[in-house]
């Protein structure tokens, strides 16, 4: 593969689109600023030879000028807003699959916390704030320092060093006013409206829960609040970025009021000149105050996006496991089951042959689920799937189902699936007894599924990407006994897999099944059988 199409080749084709659109905002805005100030310099000197008995002024040049000006800033401004949004979405795209990456690296709580609804949605804007600063923040402080030196140094040869300076000084002027202007007031905004949309979407969700407790009230009060809490933070935006724009513009008035008094320009048409390319030039680096949010808010993003989810005091922490992926089977050991009241603390191992089943058993919090997510996060790491197949599918016992249909959850296991093989599969998990397609809606998160229903989904979504190793917490939660037996049967058939299964106890209909190994979490040693 060559450099072009590695990531180093990929990094230098994003800055060389991000160099080329400055290049072309640059000139862009100098042709803009020319174009402003060489055609009042145009108007007024055809003005002053119309009304001049004799003239030997020539219009050719001038007007040429101006044509060439005006042909510049469009082809400018259109290929800066080609090239630059290029630029522009690359970074975005960058920072997206960073966030990917991360995810795809991350063990189970930690993946939990980055695609938490709210966390997701914020960082998702995080990549766009990063991406989209080139245009935002990068973009107008080049063309405006460009713009100013171009400007100084015309005024300077027209005129004289004097309202040369005084330009310079009202545009510096005006970037410290707009340096000052700190991102926190729109970053207030933005978490308070995301944090009000995320209540409401979850009391949309979880009416019918909220009304049976009587919520409805404390609910109510509480979305007030946030809406008093927006409506403040919106005023305190719009009142910080009021003050600003006032501020600028009086500076911007009172640096073209001194640079035009301090001209002493020869005649008409350089006094016209000085003030248009005055006037261009400080309407520029009005925009320097947005910008400064801009980079106020991709600085924060970028932050965000580089230091990850903090840990909180909820989080479960994954402990250290050794574990390895053969042809024969998998294993793993080293692992450190912490002591309970109940138990001593202990180091566990075991190893599943493909075709065999172990079952992890234990009481309520015994550790059960932990050892399942760091069973799964580890083989991850040490397992490949090289012939097409999932190296590992895991089933929490929290797992998630997508808005939309079954057919379209079990399609993210395997595309290829068609609404008939579905059916089928439903059916051999007897979920068709509910009435249950490939066609049938199962709402947000799942909510109109029961919760037995919702198991089975899950394990046949699993099931559907053919796994060498299948890891399922809790596979019987919301069964029947009868449907309980028929799923434990299809899991212990799998003359190809490796399945661990996390149970309360191993049932007695598992006792003559294929080869299965017992690791009690409840007891000092482990027992096979």
């Amino acid at each position: 593969m060559s450099s072009r199409r590695g990531p180093n080749g990929r990094d230098r084709r994003a800055r060389s689109l991000a160099a080329g659109g400055l290049a072309l905002a640059v000139v862009a805005e100098l042709s803009s600023v020319g174009l402003l100030g060489l055609s009042g310099w145009f108007i007024s000197a055809c003005a002053v030879a119309g009304a001049a008995t004799v003239s030997s002024f020539s219009y050719i040049a001038p007007s040429g000028g101006v044509r060439a000006f005006a042909l510049a800033r469009v082809a400018g401004n259109y290929s800066k807003r080609l090239v630059l949004h290029a630029a522009a979405l690359r970074r975005v795209a960058t920072a997206r699959a960073g966030l990917f990456d991360r995810a795809a690296g991350a063990d189970r709580a930690q993946a939990d916390r980055l695609w938490s609804g709210e966390l997701l949605d914020r960082s998702m804007a995080d990549a766009d704030s990063a991406g989209m600063a080139l245009i935002e923040f990068t973009t107008p402080v080049t063309v405006t320092a460009a713009s100013t030196v171009g400007a100084v140094l015309a005024v300077a040869v027209s005129t004289s060093l004097v309202p040369a300076a005084v330009l310079a000084a009202g545009v510096v002027g005006m970037v410290v006013i707009a340096h000052r202007t700190p991102g926190i007031a729109r970053e207030t905004e933005q978490h308070t409206r995301k944090a009000l949309r995320a209540e409401l979407v979850t009391a949309v969700d979880a009416w019918t829960e909220l009304a049976s407790l009587g919520a409805a009230e404390e609910l109510a009060a509480r979305t007030t609040a946030r809406l008093t809490r927006l409506d403040i933070a919106r005023e305190v935006s719009g009142r910080r970025r009021h003050r600003t724009t006032l501020a600028t513009g009086l500076i911007g008035t009172a640096t073209l009021t001194a640079t035009a008094a301090a001209g002493s320009a020869p005649d008409a048409p350089t006094f016209v000149l000085v003030a248009l390319l005055s006037l261009g030039v400080l309407a520029q680096a009005e925009q320097l105050a947005a910008a400064a949010e801009a980079r106020a808010a991709a600085k924060a993003a970028h932050h965000r996006l580089t230091a990850g989810a903090p840990i909180t005091m909820g989080d479960t922490v994954v402990p250290g496991i050794r574990s390895w992926s053969t042809e024969q089977g998998i294993g793993f050991a080293d692992y450190p089951l912490p002591p309970m009241a109940l138990r001593p603390g202990r180091v566990l191992g075991a190893t599943v042959a493909r075709g065999a089943t172990l079952v992890v058993t234990g009481r309520s919090g015994s550790g059960k689920s932990t050892l399942l997510r760091a069973l799964a996060s580890s083989l991850r790491q040490a397992a490949d799937g090289h012939d097409g197949r999932p190296a590992v599918a895991a089933v929490a016992a929290d797992d998630h189902l997508f808005t939309g249909t079954l057919g379209s959850n079990w399609r993210l296991a395997d595309a290829a699936l068609t609404d008939d093989e579905i059916d089928e599969r439903l059916s051999q998990l007897r979920l068709n007894d509910s009435g249950l397609t490939a066609t049938t809606p199962v709402g947000p998160g799942g909510r109109q599924l029961s919760g037995g229903e919702l198991r089975r989904v899950y394990l046949g979504r699993a099931l559907a990407r053919h796994p060498h190793v299948l890891i399922v917490d809790e596979p019987t939660t919301g069964l029947d006994d009868r449907t309980a037996r028929h799923v434990l049967g299809i899991l212990t058939n799998l003359p190809d897999t490796a399945v661990v299964l996390a149970l309360h106890d191993v049932p007695a209909c598992l006792e003559p099944a294929r080869p299965l190994t017992r690791l009690p979490l409840d007891h000092t040693s482990q027992e096979a059988s």
